[in-house]
């Protein structure tokens, strides 16, 4: 009997452990791919911003490079960021007098620090969006995979005790049933430990390099208020 043949020979039971894992397999998967696709988006994204500051790029000409950026979190916090600088400076413009302008300087530093600060958190707590339900997958669907294994063995000894014989030819199909829900379970599970491993080391990895853009990002907003404080 061939694996497919075993699966539709499988009572109700197995059956429906077996769409249950096939269902989490499926859901598993279509995270993965999103995921994947945001991390790929964001390495872009870092690779053209590094580029952009080897050049030294002032706060205007990064406003075109935003423009280049590939679609994702990344470009969306940039964005966000220069905004949010553009509005203080409109806000709050540097005063007539010297002695004013340091204090001017530090105010407006301080200010775009905590804004950043809010954006980052706002921008970055969808991130980890369905990591738990990685996680989730990877814990229980071994489980349910040895639930329908125990079903299968407790249907396979009712057949011997039906037919009356334990012959091979009598258990290795039922057993051979049973197995099935526990592949399925390690098929499911596996993958999900896997990426939500590689997904979380990803996100961490991705704040540490938003704060090393912040540092680049602030001296070189820091450059342009301080050319204005000294003009």
């Amino acid at each position: 009997m061939n694996l497919w043949s075993l699966m539709l020979s499988m009572g109700p039971m197995g059956k429906l452990t077996l769409a249950i894992l096939f269902l989490l397999s499926v859901f598993t998967w279509a995270v993965i791919l999103a995921k994947w696709r945001a991390v790929r988006e964001a390495r872009q994204g870092l690779e053209a911003l590094e580029e952009a500051f080897s050049r030294r790029e002032d706060s205007g000409s990064l406003s075109e490079v935003l423009e280049r950026l590939p679609r994702g979190l990344l470009r969306r916090i940039l964005r966000d960021y220069l905004q949010a600088f553009a509005r203080l400076k409109k806000d709050f413009s540097c005063p007539q007098e010297p002695s004013l302008r340091l204090l001017w300087f530090q105010g407006l530093r301080e200010m775009l620090l905590s804004e950043w600060a809010r954006i980052r958190e706002e921008r970055t707590r969808d991130f980890p969006t369905y990591l738990g339900f990685l996680a989730t997958v990877g814990n229980t669907a071994p489980f349910i995979g040895l639930f329908g294994t125990v079903w299968g063995i407790m249907a396979a000894f009712h057949r011997i005790g039906l037919k009356g014989s334990a012959s091979l030819a009598t258990v290795a199909p039922g057993i051979a049933e049973a197995l099935i829900s526990t592949a399925m379970g390690l098929l499911a599970a596996i993958p999900a430990v896997v990426a939500y491993n590689y997904f979380t080391r990803a996100g961490e990895a991705f704040l540490e390099d938003l704060a090393r853009l912040e540092k680049r990002l602030l001296a070189l907003c820091e450059r342009d208020l301080l050319s204005q404080a000294l003009s």
